[in-house]
């Protein structure tokens, strides 16, 4: 038996927008969008895991109790890699002016 859902206007836009974006930053990575996903996929199952460790350290069963933390480490992973791309910019503009 096929199963059929009927998706919202909304959602039929949400994806087909996720779909648009995803395919034209893989273009610009040099990716597939298979590639994209797989990446995709490992990056939320090392989340889901690091939730789980946090939320069994915490001794709690709602993850929304160490959302803050979540949230504070996925910050500091941006600032140090921006931190990072902004100094090896750097570097290969004084190396050019030299």
């Amino acid at each position: 038996m096929l199963a059929t859902t009927n998706l919202s206007t909304a959602e039929r836009i949400r994806r087909a927008e996720y779909l648009r974006d995803s395919r034209a930053v893989a273009l610009a990575r040099g990716q597939t969008i298979e590639t994209r996903a797989k990446q995709r996929e490992e990056l939320a199952n090392q989340w889901s895991a690091w939730l789980r460790q946090r939320m069994d350290a915490a001794d709690c069963d709602d993850p929304a109790e160490v959302l803050p933390d979540a949230l504070a480490r996925l910050e500091q992973i941006v600032d140090d890699r921006v931190t990072a791309a902004l100094n090896e910019f750097k570097s290969a503009v004084k190396g050019a002016l030299k």
